[in-house]
């Protein structure tokens, strides 16, 4: 699974566990930008996506990427 026009991508032996996998991404971009990442021209605009994982828990970003996948 990766999300298009990030550097973000995972994998696993089910849906469920790259979802799983992802999520862990998701929260270490999330880290990354605020360290470092937030001033890289090609990051900035990420700040909505960062913003949805900080106020997310994971039942709720796992349902974001399923509805998402669903599309």
């Amino acid at each position: 699974m990766f999300i298009p026009g990030l550097p973000i991508a995972a994998d696993g032996p089910t849906v469920h566990e790259a979802v799983t996998e992802l999520i862990g991404a998701l929260r270490e971009y999330a880290d990354d930008w605020h360290d470092h990442l937030r001033d890289a021209p090609n990051h900035r605009e990420n700040r909505e996506l960062v913003r949805l994982v900080g106020l997310s828990d994971d039942d709720q970003l796992r349902e974001w990427l399923m509805n998402d996948k669903a599309r």
